[in-house]
């Protein structure tokens, strides 16, 4: 249920999130008025607060904070609640308004920190690609949106002889070599956040509303790259390029994943660079 209502509120625009924070807190201050004084809704108030911080930013629900704490004040000095002496409404407005303020800093740094944690999690570590999981998280939106509509091409870009490389020039140069491959990749994709490093020497690129012939293009300039960097620095490396182009998108990337690993392993029997392109109109929906 809460995660439910969670993924309503990310998918609504800040606007539509910062309404509801303030028709919430209208309505307590309402209740808070007609329970009268004996009941307090401390918790109840707490509430549009977090909205607004978890779910806008920490400006705004410093601002919620403010005005919670305001609306309880008034919900009391209408409801003529007796404080002897007068200035103890003062103080129980400051007291609100300061643990208002600390929960909604709070909540917010604590998003920034959940929010940075889940980038570091989705990252791969060495270069800075969508790690296996994130690239299919990533790619299941795009496939629901385009699925059964438009044209699709996946490619697989697998990278043989780093072992080799590693044993004749070392480790960092080894890592440095598949940054430069990653960083290529990237430059040469239409869509470059739909790229990701789905092992150690394997890459994936999904390539939205692209036909084959499109793919091909794409894909030979990547090819190309590919060959310039490796004369530049002399690595004895190989590269697999196998990619699957559907006329009609497939309803999973696992659909295109499967298919497309299938040619490679096929591919990878010779030793020089080889590229693939499997046209495909429909594809079998894998369990």
């Amino acid at each position: 249920m809460i995660r439910k209502l969670s993924r309503f509120l990310e998918r609504r625009s800040k606007r539509t999130v910062a309404f509801f924070a303030v028709a919430i807190t209208v309505l307590l201050g309402f209740l808070d008025l007609k329970t009268g004084v004996e009941i307090h809704l401390l918790l109840a108030y707490l509430v549009p607060i977090f909205l607004a911080s978890w779910f806008v930013s920490q400006t705004l629900g410093i601002l919620f904070a403010f005005f919670a704490s305001l609306v309880w004040f008034a919900a009391d000095a209408v409801g003529g609640r007796p404080y002897t002496p007068n200035w103890i409404c003062y103080w129980n407005l400051f007291t609100r308004t300061s643990v208002f303020v600390i929960f909604a800093i709070t909540q917010s740094q604590l998003r920034n920190k959940l929010d940075e944690l889940s980038q570091l999690a989705a990252r791969d570590f060495l270069t800075g690609l969508p790690n296996g999981h994130a690239f299919y998280q990533l790619t299941a939106r795009e496939m629901d949106r385009a699925f059964g509509l438009e044209p699709l091409t996946l490619a697989c870009i697998d990278v043989a002889g780093m072992q080799g490389v590693n044993d004749r020039f070392g480790y960092p140069v080894g890592d440095q070599t598949l940054c430069t491959i990653a960083h290529t990749i990237r430059q040469q994709m239409p869509r470059p956040d739909l790229v990701g490093r789905i092992a150690g020497t394997s890459f994936a690129a999904l390539l939205p509303n692209t036909t084959s012939d499109a793919a091909n293009l794409v894909l030979e300039r990547l090819q190309d790259s590919l060959h310039a960097e490796r004369r530049k620095y002399s690595h004895p490396v190989t590269f697999y390029i196998s990619a699957i182009a559907c006329s009609k998108a497939p309803r999973t990337i696992a659909e295109l994943m499967h298919r497309a690993e299938s040619q490679m392993t096929r591919m990878k029997g010779g030793r020089k660079d080889s590229m693939q392109i499997a046209k495909v109109d429909d594809l079998p929906v894998l369990n």
